[in-house]
């Protein structure tokens, strides 16, 4: 092959190849569609993800919580503290510690609780709305109504201008439902925010801090604080008592597990059950000696044991039971003999018998049929001769 010929050649699949490329150009389409991506890592459990991250990237040191358990330790009143759970796992105890801490100073922004004491519960009060009897709202005297749509026609989202303190200008709120806060006209003191003539949001002094206490507080989740003005609401909310210094967030009222409670409060013990049960495996893996051979089981052959309840109904003077046990073996095997043997009377019994025997009919009736013979036959010299003799009949057979 010449050098020509190969340059023509290369030349040739280049052609080709940059042919099959345009064709496949003018062929493509593209397309622009919406697909809905899902939350993935910390975001699909923590729906206060966005709002840390939001906090954070404004200057607002942000950090998330498990739970309301862990308020075991409230931060400083620098700190402002948002709860978006129902606060169930709050004990009276650390409610206390927690109005407390607000008393002294801290920012508290929490969401409302709609509860229903059935202790309390009679036909007589049957048509009336179920009351919060959380803690918190108890302290404030505010309870929540029914759940109610602000457009009870198509269910759609609203967008509502809101005014709150602080802020300059007034900012939206886009929500679908929401559960009025009840709140009697001699207790309406503090900040109130309403939709549509309803009480959605509180803002109350309460001693040297503040209680903000809303319907709910699903507008700044990860898929709803990105709408409207969530987000500035949100910062409104945590700069409503001064500038805090950080922001905790808490999302769910989950306990933590067993294994978590018992090393966190039982440490010490759970190490010592630990080591008992290593050494404890390791004695049971370990034999001193060699194993004890286990004895043999003796068992008594069938001889013995019947010898030994021939002896005890000999000991207890029952002979006559002895007796009657070998005259219905004799007669068992007589039956076997002659089938017709237990439709013969006693007398047709000895004829037959007498004439397969050397005995005579005499002895056959005393040996079978008599019933004095064993309270006669006091000796045992007697008592054997009879026994033989049974035995003796029942073998010729």
């Amino acid at each position: 092959m010449n050098k020509r010929f190969s340059w023509f050649l290369g030349l040739t699949l280049i052609f080709i190849l940059l042919f099959g490329a345009y064709n496949v150009w003018q062929r493509l389409e593209l397309v622009e569609s919406i697909s809905t991506i899902r939350l993935s890592g910390e975001a699909r459990n923590n729906p206060l993800y966005a709002a840390r991250i939001f906090l954070n990237r404004m200057g607002v040191p942000a950090q998330t919580k498990l739970s309301s358990y862990s308020l075991n330790s409230l931060p400083d009143t620098q700190t402002a503290l948002l709860i978006s759970s129902k606060r169930s796992s709050l004990s009276p105890q650390r409610t206390y510690e927690l109005l407390s801490w607000v008393n002294d100073g801290g920012h508290l922004i929490i969401r409302s609780s709609r509860s229903f004491d059935y202790s309390r519960f009679s036909e007589q009060n049957e048509g009336e709305d179920p009351y919060s009897n959380d803690p918190l709202q108890m302290q404030l005297n505010v309870s929540s109504n029914k759940l109610k749509w602000l457009d009870s026609k198509t269910h759609e989202k609203q967008d509502i201008a809101i005014e709150l303190k602080g802020s300059r200008h007034p900012l939206t709120l886009s929500l679908k439902k929401f559960s009025p806060l009840l709140i009697s006209p001699e207790n309406q003191v503090g900040e109130i925010i309403s939709l549509k003539s309803d009480i959605f949001m509180l803002r109350r002094a309460f001693g040297n801090g503040m209680i903000t206490l809303a319907s709910h507080l699903d507008f700044i989740n990860n898929r709803n604080i990105r709408t409207a003005d969530h987000a500035e609401i949100l910062w409104q909310l945590v700069h409503g008592l001064n500038t805090p210094q950080g922001v905790w967030l808490i999302y769910n009222d989950d306990m933590p597990n067993l294994w978590h409670l018992l090393w966190k409060h039982a440490w010490t013990l759970m190490i010592s059950l630990a080591l008992l049960l290593v050494l404890w495996l390791y004695q049971a893996t370990h034999r001193f000696g060699a194993l004890i051979p286990k004895a043999e089981e003796n068992r008594r052959s069938l001889q013995e044991h019947i010898a030994a309840s021939g002896d005890f109904y000999w000991q207890h003077q029952q002979k006559d039971k002895l007796i009657e046990s070998t005259r219905h073996a004799l007669n068992h095997r007589l039956t076997l003999r002659y089938p017709n043997w237990q439709q013969l009377t006693n007398a047709e019994k000895i004829i037959q018998l007498s004439q397969q025997t050397q005995y005579s009919k005499q002895q056959l009736q005393t040996l079978l049929f008599d019933q004095k013979t064993a309270r006669k036959s006091s000796s045992p010299d007697e008592f054997t001769q009879l026994i033989q003799q049974l035995e003796a009949i029942r073998n010729s057979l």
